[in-house]
This record gives C-alpha cells, structure tokens and sequence, in this order.
C-alpha cells in the first residue's frame, strides 16, 4: 500500500481558448460580492479549510480501473478498516468542464469523508484534448468500470472491505456526472447500489435555450457558441452526447432526444435516490437556471432533497464558509441516514 503523493463517443472541440476561457471564468468567479468585503481574505482561507482534518488512514494512488491513459484512480481508506462504516463508499468526481481536472482534486473532500470511517475514492476519466475526445456518456461508463474496480479492490486481502453501497460526488462537470450516475439506475451497477447523491454547482440539462442567457457570463456565453442558429445548436448537442447532431434535426425536433439523453434530470423518477446539492447565485458558468430545472424535477417526483444556495459565491462556491459547512453537516447527516440507517431528520 502505497502513501499519497503528488501525481500528475466524441465531444466537439472547444479547444485551448475554451480551456483558457473556463479557468479564467473560474478565477473571475472569486471576485463578485465576497471579495469587495473587508475580511474577504479570511473567508477565502476559512472555506478552503474547512475540508481540512485529521486522517491517519492508508491511502492507495494510481490504481486502474481501465487501460486508458486516464483511466485510475485514488483510494482512501479509513483508519479501522473492520469498523461497518468502512463498507459504504463516496466516489468523488472532479470538475473542469471536461476538458481539465484530475482525480487528485477530490483529495481534501476523500481525506474528510475517510476519517469519519467510510471508504472513499477519487477517479480521473477521459477529458478532450487535441488528440482524445470524451462525452457524458463515456464518462458514465467509465464511472460504472471505476465502481466495480474499486469493489473488487476493497474485497481482496490485503484491505478485506466489503463494500455494500455507495454515494456518487461531485463538482461542476464531476457534479453532472454524479447526478448522472446517481439517477441513471439502468446504467449503475446493481451489486454497489447508490444510496445518495452529493453535487456541487453541477449541470442538470443541457437545453440549448437556457444556456444562451444573459445571465451567464459574457466570456461563457461565447465560448458556449451558442448564438440562436440551428447549427449552433447542433454542435452543442453533439458535443455533449457523443452523437453526430444536425441542423435538420435541430429543426425537426429530433435533437430534444439527444440533450436529454445527457441531462441528468431527465432521470429523475419517483423511486429517485436522495441528494444534497449546492450552487452559487452569482455563478456566470453553469446557468442559474439549472437549478430551478432540477428543483423542479425532484418536486414533481417528490424526491428527497436538500438544496443550499450560496448567496454570495459564484461558481466555485468559496465566499460562503457558512454555507459550506452547512453543507458538511448535512453529508454527515445523508451518510448516517442513508448508509447506517440512523432514524434521523434531514
């Protein structure tokens, strides 16, 4: 067992502009409301630090799950691996509007999950580049191969966990494709079932017409492409679902199909798993307008749910600590009604 160390279908190119585009989106996003306060700095540090804790558990890097280049991930493992806590699983998922982020993102959110007892996991997955191109769909799939992976891996000898359930989490682009997996029960693997979903500033449709708002930011609203016209639908859509999108089907209707296919609140049905999610009202990267649609979508359905709105933060979500402890306390709350079975009220 290894200690952690520092380790290094077809989605449309948005290219390196893109890439430069969205962090410096991200960057941007620490600016609004927060940061013309006097005590911004110490907010910036007190929610990048709440995650921070003890963990003296083992952790496993690099592992595979598949043969492609991006295709591992990192295993955190609680301290007392006999402890029944240890056969629930947090599967975290990072962001970087598919095309930048690692798995060593989601190291302060396992190391926290871990040292409360539970197994926890970070994957990387396949993102677009020059040479390689991903879709939702793909990534589902590889989350499903990173699941039984990291099943049989607790189960041998030398760890001796057998895992029962687990969580999907996630941030942004993560977020999505946690919901996604989370929802997607016909595509989950039934010997790990999900028993809830944590999301963080997370996608919930990919329908052209809300992600060509005003309300996003100008910067994004470019890059998105998306300037009213049938072929400019048709390249979103085909980005996002790996499928070969086009103007005609845009214009007969037949595209709805596709974007839906790859919205996770499409999924959403009465026998849905619970979730805990979180956006920013000042976000200028994913439409404000997705959480209302996956609001919606788990009011119709009467789905159990906790949402926070972070009054103050943009699409990174670090100018409200309280709120991110908040959040904090209710995944507490979601693994021991969820996973122990506690009688508690969420």
């Amino acid at each position: 067992m290894a200690e952690k160390g520092k380790v290094g279908g077809k989605m449309k190119p948005i290219g390196i502009k893109g890439i430069i585009v969205a962090l410096g989106l991200a960057v941007l996003q620490l600016f609004p409301s927060c940061f013309a306060t006097i005590d911004a700095r110490s907010k910036w540090m007190d929610a990048n630090g709440i995650l921070q804790v003890e963990y003296n558990g083992t952790v496993l890097t690099d592992l595979r799950y598949g043969e492609g280049e991006r295709e591992v991930y990192d295993l955190y493992l609680p301290e007392d691996t006999t402890d029944p806590k240890a056969t629930h699983l947090i599967l975290f998922i990072h962001g970087g509007s598919w095309q930048s982020g690692s798995k060593n993102d989601g190291e302060l959110w396992c190391r926290n999950i871990a040292s409360k007892g539970y197994t926890a996991a970070t994957i990387s997955y396949t993102l677009k580049t020059d040479t390689t191109d991903t879709n939702i769909m793909l990534v589902n799939s590889q989350v499903r191969a990173a699941v039984g992976a990291i099943k049989a891996r607790c189960a041998e000898a030398d760890i001796g966990i057998n895992l029962v359930d687990m969580a999907t989490h996630g941030f942004s682009a993560g977020a999505c494709q946690a919901m996604m997996y989370g929802f997607d029960v016909a595509d989950a693997d039934p010997a790990l079932p999900v028993k809830f979903i944590l999301q963080q500033s997370g996608p919930s449709t990919f329908e052209p017409s809300i992600w060509r708002n005003g309300e996003l930011h100008k910067l994004m609203l470019k890059s998105t492409g998306l300037n009213g016209s049938y072929k400019a639908d048709a390249a979103w859509i085909s980005q996002f679902s790996g499928e070969e999108v086009t103007e005609e089907m845009v214009k007969d209707g037949s595209a709805e199909a596709y974007w839906k296919k790859v919205s996770p609140y499409t999924y959403i049905t009465d026998d849905s798993v619970p979730i805990l999610f979180a956006y920013g009202v000042l976000d200028g990267i994913v439409p404000p307008a997705s959480r209302l649609v996956l609001e919606q979508a788990l009011k119709e359905h009467n789905v159990t749910n906790v949402g926070l709105v972070y009054e103050k933060s943009g699409h990174m979500l670090i100018c409200d600590p309280d709120k991110q402890r908040l959040f904090i306390e209710y995944m507490d709350k979601f693994c021991a009604k969820y996973f122990l079975g506690e009688d508690i009220e969420i």
